[in-house]
């Protein structure tokens, strides 16, 4: 197999996939892992679906704001592109080396984690000693599937994120049809008596908070529905596919989600949620015994196993297309015949395995929402700098309507989500843009370098 640095990809994806790499990135241990936080924060059926509508409608928005720009530059790297476009080469540099730390890493580590903790749970063995090597296995086994080629990692992601699907539906069927909690949707009056005795204020200062601290790990469950930009130079007719996909995503996770709520709510209310690491697996042993949470604990393996598939196929593209800029190791940007980073996948990889071994993603993942809330708050910003700088709009470009408010309105709501995480844990917001920091130090260095 050989591996050329300059080779032109090669339009292989179709739209189907570019739909199914979104939903495959996002459904994934955070349907498990967040009801529970969420029933702790809002108490109510209300607040908890309204809440998740809220993370629908903000992934909708991203995902029209994000079809613009990827259709004004369909090449891979994705908002690693547009921040190069709109801002130069520090900002970009900036963005591909936070993400690739940050969101590739410290995100994969973080998925196959969940991954070995729920098959340590599975087969009834040690946590401590086997949740690790399996998460590694996980990692390895995606890895190799990606490294054979672009065409084999998206049919093996397909083939995951349609099965992931069919599971959540049987969830949804069963939930609705054998539950038997009725789901109050409280006028707003009512809504606000109950929450407000526990701790939940709508309209003040309190309820914004908790609002805003349920709804960050809400996003964590939709986090990746936009992926599929970061592979828009090798999908076919990327100018009408990409916004369809990532239209059609948000909108299809979104009603996905609400109705897997519903039917756990159906289940279990959500004062019983709380403190729970698994409502769907409780849910399935209520209703049948052992069998069913064995049962979801299998679906949730499958769930992480097909996250981590799509999240490998396509963000790894960043750092390819960083490489290719040189602003990373120029090996980084090899691929093989068959379409595939093979160098960066090693090395991305390897360092998830460190992390995931040694226990350190944790760690990482303390940074996470607040890096994030500032790379992709410069994302959208970037659609606003492009409109303001350009005479007439460009043809063969997808226009996000309203474009310049949707994209104040994302900026708007990222600034929240950091000045909650600022609130709630100044350690880890010193210690995110501490990171931040050091990586725009290492700008001079490598730029310094590059020079010599």
């Amino acid at each position: 197999m050989t591996i050329q640095a300059t080779k032109p990809l090669r339009r292989i994806l179709g739209a189907p996939t570019a739909l199914f790499i979104g939903m495959g990135v996002a459904i994934g241990s955070g349907i498990f892992r967040t009801p529970g936080s969420v029933a702790e924060n809002l108490h109510t059926p209300g607040l908890i679906l309204l809440a998740w509508v809220f993370g629908g409608m903000f992934v909708l928005m991203s995902g029209m704001v994000t079809a613009e720009l990827a259709t004004r530059f369909p090449q891979a790297g994705g908002e690693y592109v547009f921040l190069r476009e709109a801002y130069g080469r520090f900002v970009a540099f900036f963005f591909g080396w936070a993400y690739t730390i940050f969101i590739i890493g410290g995100g994969a580590a973080s998925i196959a984690a969940a991954f070995g903790d729920f098959g340590c749970e599975l087969f009834a063995i040690n946590a401590a000693r086997w949740s690790g090597p399996l998460a590694a296995g996980a990692i390895v086994a995606v890895t190799t599937i990606n490294a054979l080629g672009l065409r084999t990692g998206a049919a093996a992601q397909n083939v995951l994120t349609g099965l992931k699907i069919a599971a959540l539906a049987t969830v949804i069927v069963i939930g609705l049809a054998r539950g038997t909690q009725p789901i109050n949707i409280m006028t707003a009056t009512e809504t606000a008596s109950r929450a407000n005795e526990g701790g939940f204020s709508l309209g003040g200062t309190v309820g914004v908070f908790a609002m805003l601290t349920a709804v960050v790990p809400i996003l964590w469950a939709y986090d990746g529905t936009t992926d599929s930009v970061k592979m828009a130079e090798e999908i076919k007719d990327v100018r009408r596919a990409l916004p369809r996909a990532l239209i059609g995503s948000a909108l299809a996770l979104t009603t996905l989600y609400v109705l897997f709520n519903v039917a756990l709510m159906r289940i279990l209310p959500p004062d019983e949620m709380v403190g729970l690491d698994s409502v769907p697996g409780e849910a399935m042993r209520r209703i049948f015994g052992k069998t069913g949470g064995q049962a979801m604990n299998l679906v949730a393996m499958l769930v992480c196993l097909g996250s981590l598939s799509s999240t490998t196929l396509a963000t790894i593209r960043v750092t390819f297309a960083l490489a290719r800029d040189g602003l990373a190791f120029r090996s980084l940007a090899k691929m093989s015949d068959s379409q595939a980073p093979i160098p960066a996948l090693i090395v991305v990889s390897g360092f998830s395995l460190i992390l995931v071994l040694t226990h350190r993603f944790t760690d990482v993942l303390k940074v996470y929402f607040l890096a994030s809330a500032v790379l992709f708050g410069l994302s959208y910003a970037s659609l606003i700098v492009l409109r303001l700088r350009e005479k007439e709009f460009p043809k063969d470009v997808f226009r996000c309507p309203a474009g310049m408010l949707l994209a104040a309105i994302l900026i708007v709501i990222q600034l929240a989500f950091a000045a909650n995480i600022f609130y709630e844990d100044q350690k880890r917001a010193a210690y995110t843009l501490g990171l931040l920091a050091a990586i725009a130090l290492f700008y001079l260095v490598w730029k310094r370098t590059a020079a010599r």
